[in-house]
């Protein structure tokens, strides 16, 4: 038997010669379901094609409110449609390599920008609950455009991550190195956004142990010579950031200044945990004895402090 002919129209594919004995019947149903899901999946990718261009239309709303927006030190970023989003939880002082170096050394990776093909694999990965571990994280918008730069560190899968989203500003501190304004917090699933009716992430409403977890990991590594708290907001908050999540925080703003240190600018450019390890085991080997002394020393501090409280949640030896 050859390819089955279905609605006057063959079937693409041959049937392997284990099915030519089943009954036509059979065969016709097994070609409904294969067409059925051809048509769903061509239908899911028009929809994403269409939010996209939508998506893109919606956001200059976004661009344009937070370009309106005159504070040089915002604490809160834009979402496409103009209303506040996450919080902006950190201030970091580095050239955009330093930055990758620190985050690749810290076991963070590059996060992909969000194009047809990464928001197709997001979507089907978080439906299927799979990894991604440098999946694209939503444009919010400050100063008139996205995020500069995307780290994050991945979960058992593409619904639950740690990630941080950067800006760099227009003011340099003394030595010159750009000042990034970024937002830490963790995804910890997925759910259908109100707005768009696509997948999005929600994240945990205690935005302050993603912002201290994130300054204790990059410090484990000896780059940050400095960490002070400043203010921000001044006050504890509760706050919707925008897309049907809610979160609180002390409203401080944690102030991180790396080391500064000649860095190759592929260092920015680490997407994966392969580049990533080889970054870790090779490339900061080297940097390390470059790195000054109180970074070094801060790093000490943190392994020290997490290995006693790695020791303490062991079970005691009972034999």
């Amino acid at each position: 038997m050859g390819a089955i002919v279905l609605c006057a129209f063959p079937f693409p594919i041959d049937l392997p010669s284990q099915m030519q004995g089943f009954p036509t019947a059979i065969i016709i149903a097994i070609n409904i379901a294969l067409a059925l899901v051809l048509t769903l999946l061509v239908l899911f990718v028009i929809r994403i094609i269409r939010v996209g261009r939508r998506l893109r239309s919606v956001s200059r709303e976004g661009r344009r409110i937070s370009a309106a927006d005159q504070d040089p030190l915002p604490l809160t970023s834009f979402r496409r449609n103009g209303v506040p989003g996450d919080p902006l939880n950190l201030r970091m002082v580095a050239s955009e390599a330093q930055l990758g170096a620190a985050f690749a050394n810290a076991g963070w990776y590059r996060a992909d920008e969000i194009s047809f093909i990464t928001a197709l694999r997001i979507s089907i990965d978080s439906l299927l609950a799979r990894k991604y571990s440098t999946a694209p994280v939503s444009n919010l918008y400050l100063f008139g455009r996205r995020q500069d730069i995307a780290f994050e560190q991945p979960g058992r899968s593409v619904r639950e991550r740690d990630h941080v989203r950067f800006w760099k500003t227009s003011t340099p501190d003394k030595h010159g190195r750009p000042l990034w304004i970024g937002g830490a917090t963790k995804d910890i699933r997925v759910a259908l956004s109100p707005r768009t009716h696509m997948p999005t992430h929600l994240i945990a409403p205690d935005v302050d142990t993603e912002r201290d977890f994130l300054v204790e990991d990059l410090s484990a590594t000896g780059w940050v010579v400095h960490v002070e708290y400043a203010p921000g907001f001044g006050h504890e908050i509760q706050r919707d950031n925008g897309d049907g999540g809610r979160y609180h925080s002390d409203g401080a703003v944690a102030m991180m200044q790396l080391a500064d240190v000649p860095v190759l600018p592929l260092a920015a450019q680490v997407r994966g945990p392969i580049p990533a390890q080889f970054v870790k085991n090779v490339i900061a080997p080297v940097f390390r004895n470059r790195l000054p002394k109180s970074g070094r020393e801060r790093a000490a501090k943190v392994q020290a402090e997490r290995a006693a409280s790695s020791s303490r949640l062991k079970k005691p030896d009972v034999s």
